[in-house]
């Protein structure tokens, strides 16, 4: 009878344990919408909203998903600099944009996750001007893919430079989409149609 007893609060103790490690793991991650992700959220909507397209829902997975490469990415040696970053960025999925940047020491201030998102939504300027395809417009397109109804996204901030311009790190910004947009055969209706 003891031994019976004993197997079953052994299995609850180490259930317990499991669900304790499990949940301050995801405690940690960038997979909740925190502030900078609303802040992300807030502006592909923004940007939805401008061309009349139905606003993104935060999905937790896809939030996962992209945190899990942007910790990825920050394990691959990727380097920012004034000449861009090296070596280039891969990305891991067909349905992400990816925004790299330099740290640059403390004095300067920190580039938030927004900003980075704010940089792909400034691609507007270039569709806007009549290019409906090539570099330059793609993160912008994909934020504002009509039929694309969830994002999420994960941030990786790299380490401040100490006084002497050493210890930087590239800043990494992940967001995924479903379904994805940018798909060749779908664009004339799935993309703004600005008429000038």
């Amino acid at each position: 009878m003891y031994n019976k007893v004993s197997i079953k609060i052994i299995i609850i103790l180490v259930t317990a344990a499991i669900v304790t490690v499990l949940s301050s793991v995801l405690q940690v991650s960038y997979a909740q919408p925190n502030q900078d992700m609303r802040d992300v959220l807030d502006i592909h909507n923004r940007e939805r909203a401008l061309v009349g397209f139905p606003l993104l829902t935060w999905s937790d997975s896809l939030a996962a998903e992209a945190q899990n490469w942007a910790n990825h990415l920050a394990t691959l040696g990727i380097v920012c600099g004034p000449q861009g970053c090296q070596p280039p960025a891969p990305h891991g999925a067909n349905n992400e944009n990816i925004a790299l940047g330099y740290v640059f020491p403390a004095e300067f201030g920190r580039t938030s996750p927004a900003e980075y998102a704010q940089r792909w939504a400034d691609e507007k300027v270039q569709y806007d001007a009549g290019q409906r395809s090539g570099l330059g417009i793609g993160h912008y397109t994909a934020m504002v893919w009509k039929t694309t109804s969830e994002v999420g996204c994960g941030f990786v901030a790299g380490a401040v430079p100490d006084e002497d311009g050493r210890g930087g790190g590239t800043d990494f910004l992940v967001c995924r989409y479903n379904p994805p947009g940018n798909v060749a055969s779908q664009a004339p209706f799935n993309l703004p149609n600005y008429s000038k």
